[in-house]
């Protein structure tokens, strides 16, 4: 090993359950404050890890003016302004110290920065999760999804509707959380509709979409759903799955956030409080369970947004670079 290696230590954490080796695995790197960690080796060790996201959990600086910790996000491709799986999941591991010393039923109050704002944290000890009061910027596109474009992505979902096996809608709208995270909603109408959605060869284009102008630059996934259900105390039960490309992702917190975004704009009314349970990544055979909370304004839009779920430890170790 060269003697000008830099060493750091990182973690593995399975998001959006409680079970290990279930949810959505994300690794994160702590970065002490003495380390400078380019845009460029950052992207390297995310592509090292080759998971869907990678957190750089940056230490914070004692008697600076900033609160809270700076949390970079990376795919294998590129960086993120927000997602939902890594900002749970870099609490839920962060937190879950801080709250140790307080004892076993403590809170903590703490704040993320990530490149899309500030976010707010809360994490409980006894339940091991933490909400996030995510940032959000909801734009419903003016450019929808037509069912021929769908079909061109998912052959056995369209093999199964002209067999009339399945009803698939005409259109579907297209919603960004915040600039540079955008989905296709999917609405099917059975779960037998939803087991036909595959992997597809091909990858969203953002700029053959018709976005509306200056939300271009951004990933686009599709997030298919069905409902389930409501529970008895209103929750609105969602069973879904995300696909871009040959990529099916067990947790998408930021399309999860999108949906019931989109569902409390188009069905909420003012100062109502909507409450989402969403299940993905089952046909994965890793389930996670997505908590949201959507809380609208007093006239008209969307107050906040609060993710929530938890996250467990499986691996843990130290990397060079």
């Amino acid at each position: 090993m060269a003697s000008n290696s830099l060493q750091l230590d990182y973690a593995i954490v399975d998001v959006f359950t409680h079970t290990k080796y279930a949810g959505n695995p994300l690794a994160i790197v702590r970065v002490p404050k003495a380390c400078a960690l380019s845009q460029e080796q950052k992207q390297t060790i995310a592509r090292e890890f080759n998971l869907s996201e990678t957190a750089f959990l940056h230490e914070k600086v004692a008697g600076s003016d900033s609160e809270g910790w700076t949390v970079d996000i990376f795919t294998v491709k590129e960086e993120l302004p927000f997602a939902g799986h890594p900002t749970v999941g870099t609490a839920c591991f962060v937190l879950s110290d801080v709250a140790r010393e307080l004892g076993e039923n403590g809170h903590v109050d703490a704040m993320f920065n990530l490149k899309a704002g500030p976010v707010q944290l809360k994490y409980d000890a006894a339940e091991k999760t933490a909400q996030a009061a995510i940032p959000h910027d909801v734009r419903i596109h003016k450019q929808t999804w037509s069912r021929h474009e769908l079909f061109r992505f998912q052959p056995r979902l369209a093999e199964a509707y002209h067999k009339g096996e399945v009803n698939v809608k005409d259109q579907f709208p297209i919603v960004s959380i915040v600039k540079g995270m955008t989905f296709v909603l999917v609405e099917l109408e059975s779960l037998e509709a939803l087991q036909r959605v595959g992997l597809s060869g091909l990858s969203l284009s953002s700029k053959e979409m018709g976005l509306d102008e200056g939300w271009s630059r951004t990933f686009v996934g599709m997030y298919f759903f069905i409902w389930v259900g409501n529970g008895s105390d209103g929750e609105k039960r969602l069973r879904t799955r995300m696909i871009e490309g040959t990529l099916e992702d067990p947790a998408t917190g930021s399309a999860a956030s999108a949906l019931a975004a989109y569902l409390s704009l188009v069905e909420g009314a003012p100062y109502q409080r909507l409450v989402f349970t969403l299940t993905q990544g089952v046909e994965m055979g890793r389930r996670s369970d997505i908590h949201i909370q959507v809380l609208m304004k007093e006239e008209s839009g969307i107050d906040k947004v609060i993710l929530g779920g938890g996250a467990v430890q499986v691996m843990e170790g130290r990397l060079t670079i």
